[in-house]
């Protein structure tokens, strides 16, 4: 039986620097898989060094294959390539067992197995240990390099300056300029979005020869750097949560004069002042929002491909009820109008259902059973044990107490026992029954409240079938792995991050979805006449209400469409009260 081998690779935190170790790695798992005379199933290449799986596309898509019969052995350099995270490992191995997996590792030539499990173990806590180490002394080194004033850290693309060999920073005069133009239109009252227009209708443009943004404009203006001071320990890396932290002022160092200034304090001073108070003029006419409050699955996907700019999401309210839309318009269209581009607007709704339609071809999801399994998890988390057969004996006890205390007054009419026992026993019974009385309550109620739950996941169920959130959900699933949608008029490409390919490549491998003229509305409205004219010359008689069922449309929809056609003179009814033909004009 041939077996189906896949190839993992990952630098190492000591070999993100060396140029060939991922090919190498790479080119020692082929050879593995040939010597052993396995199948090359895939290759998962990570090109990034990281203790966790967070931010891992390839290693998370390895998770994901297990479940899948894509492959039988997954072959690895040693253990740390995987991950540096004992929980991870587990979790990683956990699944591996599950779907009998092999897992072999070339540089032991041996398969991993159950009786591994102990010394793995302890391998993958030194390794998580071994990073937690490094990474305290990388921050302890760049925590006493900025304590004792050491030399600033600047990017290649730091706009205004460059670095020397020699580690010191000097101006590029020629965008020190632009940046100047920056803050003297500020202080003058601009907001970043005029001024990236005006710095775009002067012809300036940024090092990467595109125009400037209105959001890398605020970041250069708020920048201390731009008059000479240098702020250092602003950023934390947490190795425990694996995230940035920022830093308290109170643990920033910094630094005046520390590079030559662009711009001088009084001119920063003013600019900065200017952000602040249309900062706090906004607050004042607007609700306080969060900067990703309310943020779609569609944020930052959708991208104009005439122009290029991203889309961005606006609402507005339609009709007499004052309905609220929301769409999404091209940013030059935001910003100058469609006499720069005239692409189409997306009503959001529509954009779903859309992408719905692409999910149904593409994945052909089962929504039964999608559901199915959804109930079965709430009902496994949301109802309790049956409590009916406790509630049962509770019962059977209150009955055998009630029986007890008959038996007590009969023989106490008898002369059997005296009247001191007889109150002392029916004490007794009287607090038994009182506490199964109080159990039988607590039962009750609880078997209420089960009933209440049943009730619920069975309109939580009827829901899901008649809803579409379902459909919503399979498509936020699907925009996870979409890099860019590329939006034309009539159609759009839909561009997956699934591999690390150019763009010109992705573009040619997309995914093209036509659509015609459904978010064009003015071209939808006139196709729609154009229908109802061929139904009228069809059928002289047709009435409004057959016309909007013919359609798709309200009669008050069908009706206001014939009022437009009448008033462009193409139509015109022949009789009177109802009762009479269509004539066609034109």
């Amino acid at each position: 039986m041939i077996r189906r081998a896949a190839i993992y690779a990952r630098c190492s935190t000591e070999e993100v620097s060396q140029k060939d170790a991922l090919k190498k790695q790479v080119d020692e798992g082929r050879a593995c898989v040939r010597e052993n005379g396995w199948v090359l199933a895939d290759i998962y290449v990570e090109s990034r060094s990281g203790t966790t799986t967070k931010g891992r596309s390839e290693y998370n898509r390895l998770y994901e294959d297990l479940a899948s019969d894509r492959f039988d052995i997954i072959v690895i350099k040693s253990q740390d390539r995987l991950m540096r995270n004992t929980k991870d490992w587990y979790l990683f191995v956990d699944r591996l067992l599950t779907e009998q997996k092999k897992l072999y590792i070339y540089i032991e030539r041996k398969f991993y197995t159950t009786d591994d499990a102990l010394i793995t173990g302890i391998k993958a806590i030194l390794a998580e240990e071994y990073s937690r180490e490094l990474s305290k002394k990388i921050n302890n080194a760049h925590k006493n390099r900025q304590k004792q004033n050491g030399p600033a850290v600047l990017t290649s693309n730091t706009y205004g300056y460059r670095k020397m060999p020699d580690k010191s920073v000097v101006i590029v005069e020629e965008e020190a300029r632009v940046k100047r133009r920056m803050y003297e239109l500020c202080a003058a009252g601009y907001g970043s979005r005029k001024i990236a227009n005006i710095l775009k209708g002067e012809g300036i443009v940024g090092a990467n020869g595109n125009p400037f943004t209105d959001s890398a404009i605020l970041r250069m203006i708020q920048n201390p750097l731009n008059k000479g001071t240098v702020v250092m320990n602003r950023l934390h890396y947490d190795f425990e949560s694996k995230r940035m932290m920022k830093m308290p002022a109170s643990a920033q160092y910094v630094y005046e004069n520390k590079v030559p200034p662009i711009v001088s304090e009084e001119l920063w001073e003013l600019a900065n002042r200017e952000i602040a108070r249309r900062a706090k003029a906004v607050r004042r006419g607007s609700p306080k929002r969060g900067r990703y409050q309310g943020k779609s699955g569609l944020s930052g996907k959708l991208f104009c491909g005439l122009c290029g700019n991203p889309y961005y999401r606006r609402i507005r309210k339609r009709g007499k009820d004052q309905c609220v839309i929301h769409e999404w318009k091209c940013k030059k269209y935001l910003e100058t109008g469609r006499r720069e581009c005239g692409n189409i607007h997306l009503e959001e709704e529509t954009l779903y259902g859309l992408l719905s339609k692409v999910c149904e071809e593409q994945y052909r999801p089962d929504k039964v059973r999608i559901i199915e399994r959804m109930i079965r998890i709430l009902k496994g988390v949301l109802v309790e044990k049956d409590c009916q057969p406790e509630l049962d004996r509770e019962n059977r006890m209150k009955d055998k107490i009630s029986g007890q205390m008959d038996m007590l007054v009969e023989k106490l009419l008898e002369g059997v026992i005296s009247d001191e026992i007889y109150r002392r026993k029916q004490r007794e019974l009287e607090q038994s029954l009182s506490a199964v009385a109080a159990g039988i309550k607590r039962l009750e109620q609880q078997k209420a409240k089960e009933n209440g739950l049943e009730d619920r996941i069975v309109q939580i169920e009827e829901t899901l079938k008649a809803g579409q959130a379902v459909e919503k959900a399979i498509v936020a699933g699907m925009l996870e792995d979409v890099e860019k949608i590329w939006i034309f008029p009539e159609h759009m490409e839909i561009v997956f991050g699934l591999y690390p390919i150019s763009e010109k490549e992705n573009r040619d491998t997309c995914l093209k979805i036509e659509y015609g003229n459904l978010f064009d509305y003015k071209k939808k409205k006139k196709d729609e006449r154009e229908e109802i004219v061929g139904l009228m010359r069809e059928n002289p008689g047709i009435t409004a209400g057959k016309i909007a069922r013919e359609l798709g449309l309200s009669l008050s929809g069908a009706n206001y469409r014939i009022r437009v056609l009448k008033k462009e003179g193409r139509i015109r009814f022949q009789g009177r009260g109802g009762k009479g033909m269509w004539e066609i004009l034109a």
